[in-house]
């Protein structure tokens, strides 16, 4: 059990998460996190707390493959083709190609976060300098901002991501949208998803820090794309920014299937309940649904005739 206690240090109240814990005949409080000078705490803040110092929220607590041998068989099958053909072609159409493809992931990614700029129109603002019409600033700015954070990846994803190329990718994808004070740090403050809870920033680095342990270990444990798809719905489960995490995360996945050498996944936002329902069953340890969701939507993206 865990509650906020106040602390009196030199005339000053000051707010702690304590966990009472039995010791024999006898209950003894055990400080867990600092919060900071005394202020109202919200039941919603509280709960989040609790929430993650019971660890509920990190679901990636074992090694385990959702998929058969044959769909992740299936997937590696598909990159391959992909890239092959992509290099069949000559310079100008791979990057045309290149376009194509990152004006559906940015089109794609910025429509399941409300951006309402269509495919041709990203291609065209990006591509062609061409600005489109009846769109607020913060929709161009998600568009660059993503683009932007894309070339980042590009250069980055021979290694595996740490702290500092999360917290960069942050500070690209949502400059211009979000204040200075927050770009490119984990948050300090309480976020949601509507009703839903995320890490408290409590527990944030200890929460992130997990997640990128866990990466290293099961990149050798199971795989490859089993590791991204599971990696990416730990990162949306945790929030660790204040703004921006579902770009962010959607960027981690790619670059994760980048840095083992396959072509990376676009979400479209024509399946947005599917893959947001599939990710609140992962906060229940269910990850079956996101990564068949993950699977079926690379089938698709990458299949041939």
């Amino acid at each position: 059990m865990v509650s906020i206690v106040t602390k009196k240090i030199n005339g000053r109240e000051y707010l702690y998460l304590v966990a009472s814990l039995r010791k024999k005949e006898k209950v003894v409080q055990k400080t867990i996190k600092y919060v900071g000078k005394k202020r109202p705490i919200r039941k919603e803040e509280f709960a989040c707390m609790e929430y993650s110092y019971k660890k509920q929220d990190f679901v990636l607590g074992t090694f385990q493959d959702y998929l058969s041998y044959q769909d992740h068989e299936s997937m590696k099958k598909l990159s391959k083709e992909y890239q092959k053909y992509c290099k069949s072609l000559d310079r100008v159409s791979q990057e045309k190609e290149r376009e194509r493809f990152l004006s559906i992931f940015i089109s794609n990614s910025n429509a399941i976060e409300g951006s309402t700029i269509s495919v041709k129109e990203t291609h065209d603002y990006l591509f062609k300098s061409i600005v489109p019409k009846d769109h607020t600033k913060k929709e161009l700015f998600m568009a660059s901002n993503l683009f932007e954070a894309w070339g980042y990846i590009e250069k980055n994803s021979h290694h595996l991501p740490t702290k500092e190329n999360l917290c960069e990718l942050h500070k690209r994808v949502n400059k211009g949208i979000e204040e200075e004070m927050t770009l490119g740090k984990y948050k300090t403050v309480q976020n949601y998803i509507g009703n839903i809870h995320t890490s408290s920033y409590l527990f944030i680095e200890e929460r992130m820090q997990e997640l990128l342990d866990w990466i290293k270990k099961a990149f050798q444990k199971i795989d490859d794309y089993e590791v991204a798809f599971q990696s990416h719905t730990q990162f949306e489960i945790i929030h660790p920014f204040v703004d921006g995490n579902g770009r962010v995360g959607r960027l981690l996945l790619a670059w994760l299937l980048m840095y083992k050498g396959y072509s990376p996944l676009a979400i479209h936002e024509r399946k947005r309940l599917r893959y947001i329902a599939a990710l609140d069953s992962a906060r229940n340890k269910a990850l079956r649904p996101i990564c068949l969701f993950c699977f079926e939507e690379y089938q698709e993206q990458y299949k041939t005739l």
